[in-house]
């Protein structure tokens, strides 16, 4: 290790230690562990050592990644140690800082928006235990689509008619944010696709297809990295307030949504919907508010055609 440092470790795994300088060698912010490019290594047993509170399974799923890593005369070396090493470079910090999710599962679902556009939205699952296995997944999926089609389909969501859910994914991420099986995405493209009813009254779109109603994500850390999220709805059937301009439904939406959560939550035992950060912080959606005002998604308006303007009569001379 560096020396003059200390160093905690996440209880996740694929997130590095967090190190830093004994108080006596702390200078300010930016104070330098070693040079850009320097290597420091430390080993599992160290690891271990230190007494972190690992989950089941944990150290031997770490330690198979590891060791997958190294080949050739990197495998003759660490036998001979008896150890498998952890590796920490110093950052060059004018360099962007590289992603760091705690892994965990994407839900991701959308479809078409009045004939040329398009609408999605996702949601991440995590666990504060052991992450579920790709047959878990695949046992919990039907329930998960089926969760997605009956929140577009409630009148209470207000997606008009002109709103279709074509598909649902739901797949592991890994902790650079990519798919953990590139090769194998597990999608359900609808044959039939669920539309918005909008409730009995408005049931057809009202607004232009970017406009959208924000659905915020709250969980029980009020401030901080991972603390609240949002889901833009497509609500094109939500009627306004004339007087004020604001969302005239927002309750019974607010109601549609903590369905559809639970919903989600009940078909993923041990887990749940999470807000994450870039830098491996997660926590538990508890509840949901609701905007007031109408919000705007410019992507979701983007082929809709302006065609030729049409030209009035010539001005007066």
């Amino acid at each position: 290790m560096p020396p003059g440092t200390r160093w905690l470790w996440l209880a996740f795994p694929e997130s590095w230690p967090l190190v830093s300088p004994e108080p006596g060698n702390y200078t300010g912010p930016g104070t330098a562990l070693g040079e850009p490019g320097d290597w420091f290594w430390f080993t599992v047993a160290d690891l271990q050592d230190h007494g972190g509170v690992w989950g089941s399974g944990w150290l031997e799923l770490l330690i198979e990644r590891i060791a997958a890593r190294f080949v050739g005369s990197l495998v003759s070396a660490f036998s001979l140690l008896g150890d498998l090493p952890l590796i920490w470079t110093v950052p060059d910090y004018g360099r962007p800082p590289m992603t760091a999710f705690q892994p965990h599962y994407r839900l991701a679902f959308g479809g078409s928006l009045f004939t040329t556009e398009g609408w999605a939205c996702r949601l991440n699952i995590t666990s504060a235990g052991t992450l579920m296995d790709n047959a878990a997944a695949d046992t919990a999926f039907p329930a998960l689509w089926a969760a997605v089609a009956d929140w577009v389909t409630n009148p209470l969501s207000c997606l008009s008619s002109v709103t279709k859910l074509d598909y649902v994914k739901f797949n592991e991420i890994n902790a650079l944010g990519h798919y953990a099986r590139p090769s194998d995405v597990r999608v359900h493209d609808f044959l039939t696709p669920p539309t918005g009813t909008g409730g009995d009254a408005h049931a057809g779109a009202f607004y232009p297809p970017q406009v959208a109603v924000c659905v915020s994500l709250l969980t029980a850390v009020p401030r901080g990295k991972a603390h609240r999220g949002r889901m833009y709805t497509p609500a094109l059937a939500a009627q306004f307030n004339p007087f004020t301009g604001q969302i005239a439904e927002a309750n019974g939406m607010g109601t549609a949504a903590t369905s559809f959560l639970n919903a989600i939550n009940a078909a993923v035992p041990g887990h749940g919907v999470s807000i994450i950060s870039t830098t491996g912080q997660s926590n538990h959606v508890v509840r949901v508010s609701m905007g007031q005002a109408f919000d705007t998604m410019r992507t979701r308006r983007k082929n809709i055609s302006e065609q030729s303007y049409s030209l009035g009569a010539l001005l007066a001379e």
